[in-house]
This record gives structure tokens, C-alpha cells and sequence, in this order.
């Protein structure tokens, strides 16, 4: 019986002391996670630092609109290339639109005018030479029968020609002055119609001049209402809504890299790393996703907590808006 009661307390003991560990055990504190400083001081340690960011271009042209209205459509995307010239949005065009093709009407109907008026003063033209020469034949004529009158009339007069060749010249002479005065009239006329003509011609320059300038007006005001590209490159950014007023897209409604292969990461290191990072510092960019790396580059610049660091890529594959690693030596 004795025996009995001795295991019972050994196994009391024991029961005791493992609670006591256990309790122990759960009471220990939980460690403590790594804090950011901590993992700066291990990479201030190894002195080099890795760190990730957004690709983008070194070089961006910003394009906005010219006039104020309601964006009425988008031509181009985020992504994709574009060339000098190109259209990338239009703003409430529509009633541009019609005007130019108004404008372009009344042209087309001033230069028929003019047209029509050059081919009139061509055929005046002629007639007008038509006519002169008539009326100096007229004339020449008229000075052939005077002088034959002239003589009949003083060899009548001497009883030395016959009366009826007398009163013939004298009738070729009336017929004679009949005629050219017919021929002076008709070349008057037409030099007035030559004149007539010429003025036609000039008021019809002067509207077709009037009309031209209000096409060219027209198509500057539709082509102001298109937003064009004034560069070739890549389209990396765009704001605005279709839709909406074109004042709240900004100067920068669209961004345009000029140089695809011209890039940079922006990184922000913490405060222990960048106290070690300088300007012109080299720097290693790999992309991951592209299984991309150990592309050379360097410290563009710092400003307050950011590092613009700059690199050349040779990849048509990496594109602005990709995740890229930097690799910085610490100094």
C-alpha cells in the first residue's frame, strides 16, 4: 500500500513540473518583427542596396488643346506609337466641320465665277481685235472713196468725167462713211465689253480671294479643334473623359516619350540608404518580368526621399509603366 501511494506522488511531481515549463512557455514574449531600420542597416552592412520602381521615360513632350469645348473623341491610346502629325483627339468638331464644308462650297462656286468670267474676257478679247481690224478696214475704205470723190468732183466740175461715175463715187463715198461709222461703233462696243469683262474678272478674284480666306479659316479652326501629335513616339500617359471639358485634361492631355530606349526607375530608399547615394553613383536595372538584367545606369538625381536613377535599354520589349529592380552600390 505504501508502494502505491510513493508512484502517485512521483507522477504529481511530475504532472507539476511539466505545467510549470508549459506555462513558461506560452508566457515567453513573441519575437519581435523586422523593422525596416533594421533591414536598411543589413543592406548598409553588405553596402549594396536593392530596390524597386516604376520604368519611365527620360524625355516626354506634353501635347493639350488649343481651343476650349467638350472632348468629343479619343484617336490614340496609352501605348501606342504615334507619328508627327497624327490626329489624337478631336474636340466638338462637328459644327466646325460643317462650316468648312460650307467654306469649301463657296470656293468651289468663286472659282467657277472666275472661270467663267477669264473665258468671257478671252472671247471679248477676240471680238475686240475682230473689231478693230473691221473698223480700220472701214477706215481705209472710207479714205480710198473720199479721195476718188475728191477727184471725180473736180474733173466733174471741168465737165471732164461723166455725171453718173461722178454721183457713183459720190454714193461709194456715203456707203463708205455708213459702213465705218457701223465699224467704229462695233469696235467701241466691244472695247467696252472687254471692259465689262475685265471688271467681271477682278470681282470675281476678290470674291474667290474673300471665300479662300474663310475655308482657311474654317479648316484652322477645325484643325485648332484636333489635338495633333508634334512628334513621333510612344503615348505614356493621357487624361481627360470623353465627353467632358477639355480644360480639365490640362497642358498634358496627352504625354509623349520622344526616345523609347531613354529611360529611368524612380526608387525611394530609406533615410540610412540614401544618405549613401550620390549623383552619378552607378546603378544595375534588371526586369524581372522579362527575365532582363545587369543593365548599366547611374544616379540621375535626388530630390528630397526620391532617386531618379537613369539607364539605355536596348530591349523593344521594355516599355515605360514596367516594374524594374535597381541595384545600388552604397558609398
Amino acid at each position: 500500500m505504501r508502494g502505491k501511494w510513493l508512484i502517485i506522488s512521483v507522477l504529481a511531481v511530475a504532472a507539476g513540473v511539466g505545467g510549470g515549463a508549459l506555462s513558461m512557455r506560452l508566457r515567453r514574449p513573441a519575437p519581435q518583427p523586422v523593422r525596416p531600420a533594421a533591414a536598411a542597416a543589413a543592406l548598409i552592412a553588405s553596402n549594396e542596396a536593392t530596390l524597386s520602381g516604376t520604368i519611365r521615360p527620360q524625355h516626354v513632350t506634353n501635347v493639350g488643346a488649343s481651343v476650349t469645348g467638350n472632348i468629343e473623341a479619343f484617336l490614340a491610346e496609352v501605348g501606342q506609337e504615334v507619328y508627327q502629325g497624327q490626329v489624337l483627339a478631336r474636340i466638338g468638331a462637328g459644327g466646325l466641320e460643317a462650316e468648312r464644308e460650307s467654306a469649301a462650297h463657296g470656293v468651289e462656286a468663286a472659282q467657277d465665277q472666275v472661270t467663267r468670267a477669264e473665258a468671257a474676257i478671252t472671247a471679248a478679247r477676240l471680238e475686240a481685235s475682230r473689231a478693230a481690224a473691221d473698223a480700220q478696214r472701214g477706215r481705209t475704205a472710207l479714205d480710198r472713196a473720199q479721195k476718188t470723190y475728191s477727184r471725180q468732183q473736180t474733173l466733174h466740175a471741168a465737165g471732164a468725167t461723166p455725171r453718173l461715175v461722178y454721183e457713183k463715187a459720190q454714193a461709194e463715198l456715203e456707203a463708205a462713211l455708213h459702213e465705218s461709222e457701223v465699224l467704229d461703233a462695233a469696235e467701241k462696243a466691244a472695247g467696252d465689253t472687254v471692259g465689262a469683262a475685265t471688271e467681271a474678272l477682278t470681282t470675281a478674284k476678290k470674291l474667290l480671294a474673300t471665300r479662300n480666306e474663310e475655308m482657311e479659316s474654317a479648316q484652322g479652326a477645325l484643325e485648332a479643334a484636333e489635338v495633333r501629335s508634334p512628334v513621333d513616339g510612344l503615348i505614356v500617359g493621357r487624361n481627360g473623359e470623353v465627353g467632358k471639358p477639355v480644360e480639365e485634361a490640362g497642358a498634358d492631355m496627352f504625354q509623349i516619350a520622344t526616345d523609347i530606349y531613354a529611360l529611368e526607375v524612380v526608387v525611394e530608399p530609406q533615410p540610412l540608404v540614401l544618405k549613401r547615394l550620390q549623383p552619378g553613383q552607378p546603378a544595375l536595372v534588371s526586369i524581372l518580368d522579362l527575365g532582363i538584367g545587369g543593365i548599366a545606369g547611374e544616379i540621375k538625381e535626388i530630390k528630397d526621399n526620391q532617386v531618379v536613377v537613369q539607364f539605355g535599354s536596348t530591349f523593344p520589349a521594355v516599355k515605360p509603366g514596367m516594374r524594374a529592380d535597381v541595384r545600388l552600390k552604397l558609398e
